[in-house]
């Protein structure tokens, strides 16, 4: 029954499922997400992941040019009108280069989604080059060793992109008081 009301009826399941009222996800939707709809150089915008609490994002970009990614087919209903279904190591296959104004991963780079450096390296890199110079970049991802593949701050690829203090949160990175330690990086492409 979960399953069915999920599918069909998303604005349902929000209203009495809790998950979006966690701490992090309170914090992406009420803060991170309203700040770049409300910044007039953010035009282009690509949420990765999607699932039944992510379907109304797209209402917050309704004057932008926003996109979704997501590997799983199924989960197609829940992303923005322009959706990729891919990996996201080849998102170069569907955008140009310096494309995006800000990327938002999150909860993407975890044990059970991008689990290695394998496939984690190439996903940061196809980011990296779809990102315009000055981009956002923002990563969000559970800092405890049973859920993150490795410590972003060991990335090679993330190492070219530059820790800035996002301008809602007057800092670089951000740890919400979770269990699971969900952390949201923000870096700008030099």
């Amino acid at each position: 029954m979960r399953d069915f009301v999920r599918t069909r009826l998303p604005s349902l399941t929000r209203r009495i499922g809790t998950f979006h009222l966690s701490e992090d996800r309170q914090l992406l939707e009420t803060n991170i997400l309203m700040y770049l709809r409300d910044d007039p150089a953010i035009n282009r915008i690509l949420f990765v992941g999607c699932e039944w609490y992510t379907k109304h994002y797209e209402k917050f970009f309704k004057s932008k040019d926003y996109w979704t990614l997501e590997i799983d087919p199924a989960k197609r209903r829940y992303g923005g009108r322009r959706h990729i279904v891919d990996s996201l190591k080849n998102l170069g296959l569907h955008a140009p280069r310096e494309y995006f104004d800000a990327i938002v991963c999150n909860g993407v780079f975890m044990k059970t989604a991008i689990e290695t450096r394998e496939e984690a390296e190439p996903s940061f890199e196809a980011c990296i080059g779809c990102l315009r110079t000055g981009g956002w970049y923002i990563l969000g991802w559970n800092d405890t060793d049973e859920l993150r593949p490795y410590p972003p701050s060991e990335s090679p690829a993330l190492a070219a992109l530059i820790p800035t203090a996002f301008p809602s949160l007057g800092a670089s990175e951000h740890r919400t008081n979770t269990s699971y330690r969900h952390t949201y990086t923000f870096y700008t492409k030099p």
